[in-house]
C-alpha cells in the first residue's frame, strides 16, 4: 500500500530554510531521504501520525488520494491535468448515481477521476498498448467501477440513457451522432482536443438534438504568498487543451 509522508519545512525566526515536503512511499520497505531513515514498520500506522526519522526530523503519515496518485500514472499518449478534470466534473454536474461514457481512456487519468465520482464509467479505447497502460493505472489507484472496451467508439456507442459522454479523441466530430442515441435528454458530450480548430469541426457537427454551451480554455497560474513576497510564480501552467460542452436537448 502507498503511504505520503509530509515534512512540514523548515522555519528560523520566520525565514524559511527548507520547504515543505512531500513524498510518496511504500510501507513495505524503509524509506530514506535527506532527512535520515524511517523504518517501514512507522508507515504502518494511521493517518495524520507523527513520526521521526533516525535523525529526529518529524514527518506527517496519510493516506493518498487521486490528487496525489495523479502525477504519478504511468503516462500514455496524453494526460489530461487537474485543472480541465476539475472544470469537467462541475460543468456536467457528475454524481454518484451518474452512467459516463469515456473515449480516449490515454493514461485512464479522467477515467479514474470520474468513476471516483459516478457510478460506473464505461471506458473505450482501441489500441491495445494503451489499454494495458490504463489498466496497470487503475490497479494503481485500486479503481473497480471501470468497464474497458475495446472498440472504436467512431462505429458507435453501446450503452443509452447516459449522463455524460467525454470524447478525447482527434475527430470528436465523428460520434456526435452516436453520442445523440446514448445520452439521456439533459445530458452532456465534452469534447477535450489540443487545437481550436478541432473543437470548431466538432461544434459545427453539432445537430438539433444538441445545444451548444461553451468553449474553454483553462490557463492556471500559480503564486508565491509568505511574508513579504507576494508574486506569480514563473513557470505557469499554460495550454493543454481545449473543452467544448454540448447538452442533449
Amino acid at each position: 500500500m502507498a503511504r505520503l509522508l509530509i515534512f512540514r519545512g523548515i522555519t528560523h525566526e520566520g525565514r524559511q530554510l527548507h520547504p515543505p515536503q512531500t513524498f510518496f512511499v511504500k510501507e513495505d520497505k524503509d524509506f530514506t531521504c535527506q532527512h535520515g531513515t524511517i523504518a517501514k514498520e512507522e508507515l504502518t500506522k494511521p493517518d495524520g501520525s507523527t513520526i521521526k526519522s533516525n535523525t529526529g526530523k518529524a514527518f506527517v503519515l496519510l493516506t493518498p488520494n487521486f490528487g496525489d496518485l495523479h502525477a504519478r500514472l504511468k503516462k500514455a499518449p496524453q494526460t489530461i491535468p487537474h485543472k480541465d478534470i476539475g472544470r469537467i466534473l462541475v460543468q456536467t454536474g457528475i454524481t454518484k448515481e451518474s452512467i459516463v461514457v469515456d473515449a480516449g481512456l490515454g493514461s485512464g487519468a479522467l477515467a479514474i477521476q470520474l468513476a471516483n465520482t459516478c457510478k460506473e464509467v464505461i471506458a473505450y479505447e482501441k489500441e491495445e498498448a494503451t489499454i494495458s497502460v490504463a489498466k496497470d493505472n487503475l490497479e494503481f489507484c485500486g479503481t473497480k467501477n471501470i468497464t474497458i472496451k475495446h472498440k472504436d467508439i467512431y462505429d458507435g456507442i453501446d450503452e443509452t440513457n447516459v449522463d455524460v459522454i467525454t470524447l478525447d479523441l482527434p475527430e470528436p466530430w465523428k460520434v456526435v451522432e452516436h453520442a445523440a442515441k446514448a445520452l439521456k435528454h439533459g445530458g452532456w458530450l465534452v469534447a477535450y482536443n489540443p487545437t481550436i480548430g478541432q473543437i470548431a469541426k466538432f461544434n459545427d457537427a453539432l445537430g438539433e438534438e444538441f445545444m451548444h454551451e461553451k468553449n474553454l480554455e483553462i490557463i492556471e497560474r500559480a503564486w508565491d504568498a509568505h511574508g513579504l513576497i507576494l508574486r506569480p510564480k514563473k513557470t505557469p501552467i499554460g495550454h493543454s487543451g481545449f473543452l467544448s460542452f454540448a447538452r442533449k436537448v
